[in-house]
């Protein structure tokens, strides 16, 4: 019995390198063209496979974008929730956060440039999850450095000053340095919220 469970685990394991395989065939093939753009024959040709063993491991669309994503998301850099949520002041968590979000937006610039979260459902319903995800995270940091949780207006504006859209088109289409770009970031994230109060001056000594 040893021989055959061998097999089959040297066949499971032959078949997800196949997967894996066409997923970075796919995801590669999204980047340079898109994913409306790029077909089935498109992706085995890539991957060095047939098209029917392409349809045999993501028969569905939503298949194969869950791969692609997931593929993308592998060498994606983190998000550092407590780095940013520990940072001791809100100009530091706001510094943080941009820096984040610059590296995540130059990872996932190849995908995200075709704008086909308006196209493709599955994209549009991972994208609005990673909308939503940052706008809580902004909310705990308001919440935390700036007494705001319950200014629902200042979490979306924080979300809209860093959303890919808004980056992108400062580092690609203006020509701004991304050191530019994220130092433009910090200060109006920081405006946003208003001027910060002073801190109260002593009053006067009282003489004994």
């Amino acid at each position: 019995m040893a021989p055959r469970a061998y097999n089959n685990a040297t066949r499971l394991q032959q078949q997800a390198q196949l997967k894996a395989r066409i997923a970075a065939a796919a995801a590669e093939l999204h980047a340079e063209r898109g994913a409306v753009a790029t077909s089935y024959a498109d992706i085995a040709q890539r991957a060095g496979v047939s098209l029917p063993t392409v349809y045999n491991h993501f028969p569905g669309e939503d298949d194969l974008i869950a791969a692609c994503t997931g593929h993308a998301a592998r060498s994606a850099p983190a998000l550092p929730v407590e780095q940013i949520m520990g940072a001791p002041d809100l100009a530091a968590a706001a510094q943080a956060l941009v820096e984040a979000m610059d590296r995540i937006h130059a990872h996932y610039e190849p995908w995200q440039v075709w704008h086909e979260h308006r196209l493709v459902p599955a994209l549009g319903a991972l994208a609005e999850s990673r909308r939503r995800d940052l706008t809580a995270l902004i909310r705990q940091l308001l919440a935390r450095h700036a007494g705001a949780a319950g200014t629902p207006g200042l979490a979306a504006v924080w979300e809209s000053l860093l959303h890919f859209d808004l980056w992108h088109r400062l580092t690609r289409q203006h020509g701004l340095a991304r050191t530019v770009v994220r130092r433009t970031l910090v200060h109006l994230l920081l405006a946003a919220c208003g001027p910060r109060p002073a801190a109260p001056s002593p009053g006067p000594t009282r003489r004994r």
